[in-house]
């Protein structure tokens, strides 16, 4: 069994305007969901306040997009993720349809 150690790190965030990025992820976890058409970061949290564990890079909690290529049972199995701008402010720019 995996631990969240061994979920998919976010390698990269250029969501700017989310707490959690502080020159990259650190939400201990994420969820990427399925809004329409994109593969959006449900963990995105616009404001001023910082958010996250400062000694933790942000790793793939679940992900809701069942017909990604690395989408196995709602868990994400990329190497790692990159998250950016897309159809929303943080998409994940890994996502490729299977």
């Amino acid at each position: 069994m995996k631990t969240l150690l061994q979920s998919p790190p976010v390698r990269e965030c250029a969501a700017t305007a989310c707490s959690f990025n502080d020159g990259g992820c650190h939400a201990p976890a994420i969820t990427v969901a399925s809004a329409g058409d994109a593969a959006s970061c449900a963990t995105f949290v616009e404001s001023t306040v910082s958010g996250g564990i400062a000694e933790v890079t942000g790793a793939v909690g679940a992900c809701a997009r069942s017909e990604c290529a690395f989408n196995t049972n709602l868990a994400c199995t990329a190497e790692s993720i990159t998250v950016g701008p897309g159809a929303t402010a943080s998409d994940c720019l890994t996502y490729r349809p299977a």
